[in-house]
C-alpha cells in the first residue's frame, strides 16, 4: 500500500526530523532542532515576483553568454573571447574536462535553474495548471546543486588579474552580465524551495 502525502507535516532535508508543517512570515527563518538545517524561509515576492526575476535572469544568461567576457591586447593584437569561444578554446588545447565543466557550471546548469523554475511559475502566474511538476521540482533541486556562476566568475577575475601583468585586459560587458546573474540567482534561490512546492502544488495537473 502506498504511503498517504502528509502535508500538514515538513520533513528536515538533512536528518530526516519531522515537524508540524506552517508557512513563515515573510523575513523568518525556520531551523531544525536537531541539526540545524534550514527547514522553511519566509520572503515577500509573490509568484509574479519570482517569475519577473527569473526572466530577467534568462535574459541576462543570454547577455552574458553571447557577450565579449573580456579582451585581450598585446603589441596591436585584440583577442576577443566570450563564453563559448573560450569553451572551445580550452578544448582545442586538450584541456576537454575543463571545458566541459565550464558549459556545465556557467551555462548549462544555471539556464536548467532558469528553464525549471519558468515550467513552473509561468502556469502558476498564469492560473493553469502545472505539467510533470514533481519530476521538474526534483530535476530543480538537483541542478541547484551544481550552478556555480560564481565560481566561474571567480575564476574568470584570478585569470584577468593574473594576465594584467602581460598584456592590457579590458573587462566585456559578458562579465558585468555575469556579475548580475550571480545577484539574480542568489536572490532565485533565495525563494524558498517548500514555498514554491506549495504554489505549484494548487496548480497540479
Amino acid at each position: 500500500m502506498a504511503p498517504q502525502p502528509r502535508p500538514d507535516l515538513l520533513a528536515c532535508h538533512e536528518c530526516d526530523a519531522l515537524y508540524p508543517h506552517r508557512h513563515p512570515a515573510p523575513g523568518d527563518i525556520q531551523r531544525c532542532r536537531r541539526c540545524g538545517a534550514t527547514l522553511a524561509r519566509g520572503h515577500w515576492l509573490r509568484p509574479d515576483g519570482q517569475l519577473a526575476l527569473t526572466v530577467g535572469a534568462l535574459l541576462v544568461l543570454a547577455i552574458a553568454s553571447g557577450s565579449e567576457i573580456v579582451t585581450l591586447e598585446l603589441q596591436g593584437i585584440h583577442s576577443v573571447a566570450t563564453l563559448f569561444e573560450a569553451i572551445v578554446a580550452t578544448w582545442t588545447t586538450g584541456e576537454h574536462a575543463v571545458a566541459v565543466i565550464a558549459l556545465a557550471t556557467a551555462f548549462c546548469f544555471p539556464l536548467a535553474v532558469v528553464v525549471l523554475r519558468l515550467w513552473v511559475l509561468l502556469p502558476v502566474a498564469f492560473g493553469r495548471p502545472v505539467r510533470a511538476f514533481v519530476p521538474a521540482m526534483r530535476a530543480l533541486r538537483w541542478v541547484l546543486r551544481w550552478s556555480m556562476v560564481e565560481v566561474f566568475m571567480l575564476g574568470v577575475l584570478i585569470a584577468v588579474v593574473r594576465s594584467a601583468g602581460v598584456t592590457q585586459v579590458v573587462v566585456g560587458p559578458g562579465l558585468f552580465a555575469y556579475v548580475a546573474l550571480a545577484v539574480l540567482l542568489a536572490a532565485i534561490e533565495a525563494c524558498d524551495m517548500d514555498e514554491l512546492w506549495r504554489l505549484g502544488e494548487g496548480h497540479r495537473a
